[in-house]
């Protein structure tokens, strides 16, 4: 029993780690999903490096617990050093961090957690007298009891420091009552303590992270982690290191509201989707005939704001006309039935896929159907006053012509924010009609007030502005493909300026040819190359290295069309990858249980690929239920695993290696990760990348069916 212990707990430590390391690193840097594809890319780099170098070095049975309790402090340390990374890298907290220091940071970070957890995995297969199939089916049963736990025990109470602290004390009394040495006592203390000491130190470490500014208070909750920053009277809140909202702040909470509401003044049923808190609530309820829902995804921005806002910021909440609703915006839009005359859309820009999914085609065409003839939609989109670079023009360009597609009338408010009104009808901008409007209903605006949009509302500055924006590229922003975020980070690297936006630069121009066809070719050409020289390693490593790569980007397409159909995945992404853990444990087990292993059962897990890639093509475009989702990861998982066992089996055979097959499957999903989350999904689309994994998996089965051929 003592022997299945090592492994299980190295599933347990990889995954938990890796879910708190993803969750950690999206609130220091940005938060988008290329930051997660720079963290798994990485991670997965190094695993397979450290599998891959194991071979080369010697196992020593006396110092193995010692190894797990050096990554298990190594983590933490590591978590410490990306807290406090601002200084290292001189920016200020909530600011934009460029790419190549989150790549650096990235490849330090996962080199000291990944890389010797790779090396672990080897030496447990040492521990289990070379038994590598039963090392893999206990490191994902230990893997899939960890994404559960977290998911269900963790994630809901603790910060991720605080669960980080437990699962190492829970690993290390393990460890030492299983496998370790009485004379080892010392170093469980040791760290026990230090990780105590890291459990109490996570708010005041915070803290000394925002200085500066004063952080009043932090919380991890299901939908990220929001912060409370007050200096003097103003109120700050961030979630994810993205600025939910400041109060006050005047003209946000203006521009937000009133160029949509003075186009109908009398409206009497508005919705309002985020960022209510900062003063957009006090705006609307000016106009004295008009009643609101408001919509807020976390409760906790409400909680946070009745507790840190001043007396006349938070008395809003609790009138009549006001009606909150704790629901992602998109999804209470689809179920309810209500028609508004106002849509306001009050989000920050759409930097991440998360809040992209609130400026696409679909998403437009559901605020159409829930919304008057005479309805009007309202959101606000970062800009500049006067020079419209062709980043930005590309970008607000995107959303132009998206829109375009639903509302037969778009017209664009000039300034440092473009404020966005669509609707069926005319949306006249005429500054002396919007400035008896102001005066008629007697609103004391400081911003949106008739001395500052004589200058703003300028016909000739409207009409440039929308000549620039429709001269731009007419590329429609999807759900499942996702351009305009793309072309947010595109715009966003425009201010590092260096190698990170030649690359932008670069693969926003490139064509799907070179991105997705020519290394289908290159592929294929590798594969004749092999089948001609008949290895038999061949026929067992190909179908790993592919399987790691398929495996990560179908992961990545789950997770982000998630996101996109359910919009909350900081507490989801636990179970999901659980969902494709459990898969791979059954898998394994499957295969650990066959009375027979030949090539032939590598041929029907391949063509099992091929299958499950093509309905889920269908499901996805078919958008499925919430369900269908964690299924689909669990048969990912199972072939996964299976095919791991099987071909891995058949190697050692021929070579006694035990850390090349695990190595080559990490470095497949490595080079997945890397192209998928940073530039294939947002450029060609989660549908036609599925398509391209198709055809990669099918050209494996083939080369698999015509080495059967040869035998």
């Amino acid at each position: 029993m003592n022997k299945w212990i090592p492994p299980f707990l190295l599933g347990f430590l990889a995954l938990s780690f890796q879910i708190f390391l993803l969750r950690e690193f999206s609130v220091h840097f940005y938060g988008n999903e290329i930051t997660f594809g720079l963290l798994l890319a990485t991670w997965l780099l190094w695993g397979g490096v450290g599998s891959i170098f194991a071979s080369k070095l010697k196992f020593n049975l006396i110092r193995f617990p010692q190894a797990y309790y050096a990554i298990i402090l190594m983590f933490h340390f590591c978590l410490i050093c990306l807290r406090f990374s601002r200084f290292f890298l001189k920016i200020l907290p909530g600011e934009i961090t460029g790419t190549i220091p989150m790549l650096i940071s990235s490849l330090v970070l996962s080199f000291f957690i990944s890389f010797p957890l790779g090396i672990l995995f080897v030496f447990n297969a040492y521990f289990l007298k070379g038994n590598l199939t039963q090392v893999y089916l206990l490191e994902s049963i230990g893997a899939s009891t960890a994404g559960l736990a977290v998911y269900f025990l963790l994630i809901p109470i603790f910060s991720n420091w605080q669960a980080t602290s437990i699962v190492g004390v829970f690993i290390s009394l393990i460890i030492f009552f299983s496998i370790g040495k009485r004379k080892q006592v010392l170093l469980l203390i040791f760290t026990i303590v230090f990780l105590a000491t890291f459990f109490a130190f996570d708010f005041p470490t915070q803290k000394l992270y925002w200085k500066p500014f004063h952080l009043v208070q932090s919380k991890d909750t299901p939908y990220g982690k929001l912060q409370v920053l007050k200096t003097e009277e103003q109120v700050s809140l961030f979630n994810n290191s993205l600025l939910i909202y400041s109060y006050p702040d005047l003209a946000s909470s203006e521009e937000s509201v009133h160029f949509a509401l003075l186009q109908n003044p009398s409206a009497s049923n508005v919705l309002l989707v985020g960022g209510g808190a900062g003063g957009s609530l006090e705006q609307i309820l000016k106009y004295p005939q008009t009643e609101v829902d408001y919509v807020e995804l976390d409760p906790e921005i409400i909680r946070f704001s009745l507790q840190y806002l001043p007396k006349e910021g938070k008395k809003y909440f609790h009138n009549k006309r006001i009606h909150i609703f704790y629901q992602d915006g998109r999804a209470f839009l689809n179920k309810t039935k209500k028609i508004y005359d106002i849509i306001i859309l009050n989000l920050p820009d759409p930097a991440t896929a998360q809040i992209n999914r609130f400026y696409t085609k679909e998403f437009f065409l559901t605020v159409k159907e829930k919304m008057t003839r005479q309805g009007i939609f309202s959101f606000r989109i970062s800009s500049a006053e006067n020079y419209i670079s062709p980043e930005l023009q590309n970008f607000l360009a995107s959303l132009y012509h998206t829109l375009k597609e639903v509302f037969p009338v778009i017209e664009v408010v000039p300034g440092d924010t473009n404020i966005f009104l669509a609707s069926s009808n005319l949306v006249p901008l005429n500054f002396e009609e919007i400035s008896q409007k102001i005066e008629r209903l007697s609103l004391e605006n400081l911003y949106v007030s008739p001395e500052l949009l004589f200058s703003r509302l300028n016909p000739r500055r409207i009409e440039f502005l929308k000549e620039r924006i429709i001269s731009g590229k007419k590329v429609l922003n999807l759900d499942l493909t996702p351009i305009t975020y793309f072309y947010n980070s595109v715009l966003w690297s425009t201010q590092f300026k260096g190698l990170e936006t030649k690359i932008f630069s670069f693969f926003s121009k490139i064509g799907s040819f070179w991105l997705l066809g020519f290394p289908l070719i290159l592929f294929i050409a590798l594969l004749s190359i092999l089948g001609l020289k008949r290895k038999k390693s061949s026929f067992y490593l190909v179908p790993l290295t592919v399987m790691g790569f398929t495996t990560i980007v179908v992961e990545i397409i789950m997770i982000i069309s998630f996101q996109t159909f359910f919009g909350y995945l900081y507490n989801r992404i636990a179970l999901l990858f659980a969902s494709f853990m459990i898969g791979l444990c059954l898998g394994s087990f499957y295969g650990k249980k066959r009375r027979k292993i030949d090539f032939r059962q590598i041929l029907l897990i391949q063509f099992g690929f091929v299958l499950l890639l093509f309905l889920l093509n269908v499901a996805l475009e078919a958008h499925p239920s919430e369900f269908l989702f964690f299924i689909f990861l669990l048969a990912m998982g199972f072939l996964g695993g299976d095919l791991f066992v099987v071909s891995n089996h058949l190697f050692l055979q021929e070579r006694k290696n035990y850390g090349l097959g695990y190595g080559l499957d990490l470095l497949g999903s490595f080079l997945g990760a890397l192209a998928a989350s940073s530039f294939l999904i947002p450029i060609v689309g989660l549908s036609l990348l599925l398509r391209y994994i198709f055809l990669l998996n099918s050209s494996c089965f083939i080369f698999l069916l015509l080495g059967l051929k040869r035998k």
